[in-house]
This record gives C-alpha cells, structure tokens and sequence, in this order.
C-alpha cells in the first residue's frame, strides 16, 4: 500500500506540474494571422541605430538584440563557458532492433560570471551529467543529429536496460511518469520513434536538463548557484536559458565526434524545452536547425496582443523558468524593446520549424504565426524564403520558417514526428 501511494502522489504531482503549462480548451486557433506584428519591426530603427539594410547591418545589430532579451525577458547568460567529455560509454551495439549503436556519454560543464567559475551540477552517482547518444548503426560518414531535451529521466526516454538511473529511481516500478504522461499528452511526449529517426539517418542526442532542476525552490536556488559571480537578481539567468545554455554545452560533445556532421545539429523542444531550443539557436550559431513544437510563451508566440497563458500567468506559475524582470513587465508589455518575432530573427536564415496544435489555444499558435511573419523580413534579407504561406493550416516544410498547424491539444503526436523528419530532409537530409 505504502508503494502504492507513493506512485500514486508522484503521479498526480508530475500532472499538476506538466499540465500547468498547457491548459485544456474548446477554443480553435484562428487559421488567418489576427494581424501585423506590433513594435518594434526587425528592420526598423532600434535602440537608436538606423534601420537595417543590409547583411552587415544585420550581424551588427544582433548584439544589441540579444542584450535586450537577456534584460527583459531571459536573463544574463554567462561571460564564458567550458565543456569537458569525461567518458563514452557504449550501451549497446545493436540498439533498436538492430537500427543504432547506443552510448552513453559524461559529460561536464562550467558557467563563468564576472571571474567566479561554478562546474554544473552532476548526474547521482556520477562526476557530470549524462547524454544518450544514438546512432545509426550503417552510417557510411558523418549523420545530422537531433539534439533533444525532456521531461522525462533518459531512463524513461531510451528503452534499453543499460541507461543509468539513480538507485531511488526503482520506487518508481519501471516506469510510470512516463506512462501516465503519454496517456495525457500522446504517445512521443516521451520517448521519440527512434527506429524511425534511425532508419531515415538521424542521430538522436537525449539530454535530460536536471542540472537546472524544473522545480520552483530547487531551480531558483541552483540557478543562483551557478550564476554566483552575478549580483542583480531582477536580470539572473532564468532555467529557460540556463536550459538554452545546456544545449549548447552538448553541442560541444557532438561537434568532436567524427561521426556526427557538426554542420547538422537540430535542436528539438517541446513546450518549455522549445523555449530553450529557440534560446540555444538565437545564442548559438553552431546550431543548424530548430524544431520548437508548441513554444509559447517566452518561445515564438509575441508577448503583445496575447491570446492564450499571459506573461503574468506564466511568471507566476514558473517564477525560475525567466529574468525576475519578464515578471515586472506584465500589463506592459507593449514598451517592451524586443517581442518573439525578434527571437526568431536572431536565429535567421537557419530553418526553424514552429509546430502547433489547432486547440492548443493556450500556447497562442496565431501569436506564434504573427511572430514568424515578422521575423520573415530578416529571412529574405540575408537569403532564405522564410515563411512562405498565408494561413496557419499550410504546410511548406521546405521553407526558412515552417509552420506546422495539426488538429489536437497540447503534446506530441503520431502525426507530429513525420512532419518533423520531412523538414529535417528538407534543410539537412543530405
């Protein structure tokens, strides 16, 4: 009974944590843009240079942009950063049904403010935190990789026996949160097709961002914790970008190895985590392409003329997820200096894939459409098309900004990794 009960509060907490980002609704997103993005327009005058013109002025300009982002929105990210590979470890030489090789690698990051260096925090049992590597087993030369962050522990994600799991992780009896998550928010919210990915020549890269704890408490203090050089708490790093910051540290590992195509990493993210994928891609231009399915909030959908979760609904929720500053801005969003569409832009023209679902009201899919309309003009000026379609219910994975709309609520789906792989053929398949 004792164990029972303890499933049981696990699992009704891990719902009233994971739902809160992602609220039931009858409501249909609108299939036509509700209208033209508010200021400040990515080419227009900001912070009193001239409007851009040009390429040039573009890339001076993105400085400026990302500073403003990490004042009002983000926080500060840190002045240098460092990554060391303490050990690869194969799992498994013929995972997946034989598709994949599966390792395991430790890796070991530092963050660095105003001169104080703080090494994050490691994985139970271990000197660093993990990544789960896999790839394709008859790869003849280097693979793109999908560089993913989840909520579920990489024991829940990667069915194989091998992958690490803390002692206390037994109490769970192999695997509810998982189960009950999947139930909630469709079959891949956990654990990705990986046959699937593998057979189409993708490698998978699964980091599960515990570092940066996703609780209130644990994640404000360990962000404290790694930031201790920095002293003004209205602009500290929030998790979104310490999240952001992880993925980056991975891209570290991978790019080393001579079996991934460092030209060809995506990150992937689903709700919280496409923040931070949006965030890691904005800050990282090592970065070739992004997936952020169901964003939102502080991801791709604007902060003005909001429909859905409120920056005030949102900074009370999950007041570690941003600046302390995001918080202070709510009811005004409208004399903020930078909005989403910005976001997107800093990423341009690498493809960037917004997907979203047509109830999925909450996490404002016409906010995020509004958002990729005004990133486009930055996109056609340094070469791409970017976004390419009129209505919200179109589907051109083709393009510099794909938009993906499906029938549906909150979560990832049997129709979403399709769409997903057919843009990554599109942008990186060969």
């Amino acid at each position: 009974m004792t164990k029972f009960l303890t499933q049981l509060l696990f699992l009704m907490a891990s719902l009233a944590l994971l739902s809160g980002c992602a609220k039931m609704t009858l409501a249909w997103a609108d299939l036509k843009p509700a209208g033209p993005v508010a200021a400040p327009q990515a080419l227009g005058t900001f912070a009193g240079d001239a409007a851009v013109t040009n390429s040039s002025d573009w890339e001076a300009r993105k400085p400026a942009l990302q500073k403003a982002f990490e004042s009002e929105v983000y926080g500060v990210f840190p002045d240098a950063s460092s990554t060391r590979i303490l050990g690869k470890l194969v799992l498994n030489d013929n995972a997946f049904d034989g598709r994949g090789v599966l390792e395991e690698w430790t890796l070991s990051a530092d963050a660095t403010f105003n001169g104080r260096t703080v090494e994050t925090k490691p994985f139970p049992g271990r000197d660093g935190f993990l990544l789960e590597v896999a790839l394709p087993k008859e790869a003849t030369g280097p693979v793109p990789i999908i560089l993913m962050e989840t909520f579920c522990p990489s024991w829940e994600v990667v069915p194989d026996p091998a992958v690490s799991r803390p002692s206390d992780a037994r109490e769970m009896g192999g695997g509810p949160l998982g189960g009950v998550m999947t139930y909630v928010f469709g079959r891949y919210i956990c654990t990705p097709p990986f046959e699937m990915i593998l057979e189409r020549g993708y490698g998978v890269a699964v980091l599960y961002p515990n570092s940066v704890p996703d609780q209130r408490d644990e994640g404000l203090a360990e962000l404290r914790r790694l930031s201790a050089g920095y002293e003004n708490d209205d602009t500290r790093w929030g998790a979104v970008a310490a999240w952001g910051w992880l993925f980056s540290r991975a891209v570290d590992a991978l790019e080393q190895d001579p079996r991934i195509d460092a030209n060809a990493i995506a990150t992937w993210g689903h709700s919280r985590y496409g923040k931070a994928a949006l965030v890691a891609a904005a800050w990282d231009p090592r970065i070739a392409a992004v997936i952020a399915h169901q964003s939102g909030t502080g991801g791709a959908s604007l902060n003005r003329e909001k429909k859905g979760e409120s920056v005030s609904a949102i900074t009370s929720a999950y007041p570690h997820w941003f600046a302390k500053s995001y918080a202070e801005i709510a009811g005004e969003e409208e004399t903020m200096d930078v909005d989403q569409h910005l976001l997107i832009a800093l990423i341009a023209p690498r493809p960037v894939l917004l997907g979203n679902a047509r109830r999925d009201v909450w996490s404002d899919p016409n906010g995020a459409f509004r958002a990729a309309l005004g990133a486009d003009p930055v996109y056609e000026l340094l070469g791409s098309d970017g976004l390419s379609q009129l209505r919200l219910d179109e589907w051109r994975p083709q393009a510099g900004i794909a938009f993906w709309l499906r029938p549906g609520t909150h979560g990832v789906v049997k129709e979403d990794w399709p769409a997903f792989l057919e843009f990554l053929d599109a942008h990186l398949g060969d």
